[in-house]
């Protein structure tokens, strides 16, 4: 199941500006026909004032069936942006 829209609000990890954006936690690309694009946007912000995209931790399972888990807190930035 792909889980629904969330409203999260960002600090941007460059410039500290705060804002709201949407994101989806889970995208099932067997179960909904979403493009790389529509994916790249449901996973990601970037910051209105500086252009620094945020990745967002979220769960992918691709159109094979193989979930991509999103990164650890040790291979990702320091946390900050992440929906909350």
């Amino acid at each position: 199941m792909t889980s629904p829209i969330e409203t999260v609000r960002v600090t941007c990890p460059e410039c500290h500006t705060v804002y709201d954006d949407w994101y989806r936690g889970s995208i099932n690309l067997t179960l909904d026909d979403f493009d790389e694009e529509y994916v790249e946007k449901a996973t990601t912000a970037t910051c209105p004032a500086c252009g620094t995209v945020v990745h967002f931790g979220a769960l992918l399972i691709d159109r094979e069936g193989v979930w991509h888990l999103p990164p650890s807190s040790d291979e990702s930035a320091d946390g900050e942006g992440q929906p909350g």
